[in-house]
């Protein structure tokens, strides 16, 4: 999901005389959250702990949502941040997975077609809740020749990704409050 925006970004950055090397340079806090996150994510999906998939999946979301708060002043990371909420929001209400609404990509409901929704996704249901929040924006991709669902969520993280990666490829350090400085 977030390639696209990411290539996207490292093109105009590159267009900016950004460097792609100054995103090292980003002073993020407490990275090592992100990190945990990610990991009981990837716990979630795996078959010894799909009982626990969905307190997982909640827990994830809010170390995540810790970790971005934390680094709030950073650019791109109110976008990542929003995203993130409405993701989790939608997520947490709905048994830790997002409802994908898989009518909208016109393709037979087979059981390879649903076993891709496994884990983090769930088919969208009667009972499905905040609806405006799941997996409901058909869109099709550049150079893919398929469409894909997104969320409201998902489009803020799109979003947060390209500012947080132009931006950060023209930044060059710090000042000495701990601010970013850029460059151009």
């Amino acid at each position: 999901m977030l390639l696209i925006p990411g290539l996207l970004a490292y093109i105009v950055g590159k267009l900016r005389k950004g460097n792609l090397r100054n995103l090292v340079h980003l002073p993020l806090q407490r990275v090592y959250l992100f990190y945990i996150s990610l990991l009981l994510q990837l716990a979630a999906r795996a078959q010894p702990m799909e009982g626990w998939a969905p307190q997982l999946m909640v827990l994830s979301y809010l170390l995540l949502l810790l970790s971005l708060a934390l680094n709030i002043r950073l650019p791109g990371m109110p976008f990542l941040f929003l995203g993130t909420l409405l993701n989790a929001l939608v997520i947490s209400l709905n048994g830790g997975q997002m409802p994908v609404a898989l009518e909208l990509l016109d393709l037979p409901l087979e059981g390879g077609v649903l076993d891709l929704v496994r884990g983090k996704h769930a088919p969208m249901a009667a009972n499905t809740r905040l609806i405006f929040l799941a997996d409901i924006i058909p869109l099709k991709l550049p150079f893919l020749s398929y469409y894909r669902l997104y969320s409201v969520g998902d489009l803020f993280l799109m979003a947060g990704v390209f500012i947080l990666i132009v931006q950060g490829m023209g930044m060059y350090g710090e000042d000495k409050q701990g601010r970013a400085v850029h460059t151009n």
